[in-house]
């Protein structure tokens, strides 16, 4: 097979080569991991929102960057004298985000932090329609039906007024 051919049966191949995604989870599995998501929109904005009027602004949404905790980096601290230089500078063992200790500990431990705790080990933050996710999209959909009617654009004159089309209009149209 000198042209390029494979001697792997054409039906074996893969169809796409490009798009490789996992498989679709079952139902059951779906909904323990959209359940497991929680919902702190409400309680996030109103802590960002009450943090925001104090300086230093100690109320942050999102996570302060730590460099030694970010997986994409980790071969930086393992090269040779990096070590010795994060002893130096007091960082050896975790380090601190680029925003300080005073913010990792409010974000780790502060009252923001206590108050999500709390709410999510007690379950609030979860509503039916945020818990079935994704299973809810397309779910009881009504028609749109415009100030003009079913056929709203095309009754702007007095003759498309009395015959939407000059073909007729589709009996499998929901909106008909």
């Amino acid at each position: 097979m000198s042209d390029g051919q494979s001697n792997i049966p054409r039906e074996k191949r893969r169809v796409n080569k490009i798009y490789r995604a996992p498989t679709t989870p079952p139902p059951e599995e779906l909904f323990t991991k959209e359940k497991s998501f929680v919902l702190d929109c409400n309680a996030v904005s109103s802590i960002s929102n009450d943090y925001s009027k104090a300086n230093p602004k100690l109320g942050p949404v999102i996570m302060p960057y730590n460099s030694q905790k970010d997986m994409h980096v980790k071969n930086y601290f393992e090269f040779h004298g990096v070590d010795k230089t994060l002893k130096k500078t007091g960082q050896f063992k975790n380090g601190e985000s680029i925003d300080g200790k005073v913010m990792d500990f409010f974000y780790n431990k502060g009252a923001g932090y206590r108050y999500l705790s709390r709410r999510n080990m007690n379950g609030a933050g979860r509503s039916r329609e945020f818990v079935d996710g994704h299973s809810q999209f397309m779910q009881d959909v009504k028609p749109i039906i415009g100030y003009n009617g079913n056929f709203g654009y095309r009754r702007n004159t007095p003759w498309l007024r009395e015959s939407p089309s000059p073909f007729g209009t589709s009996s499998r149209s929901p909106t008909s």
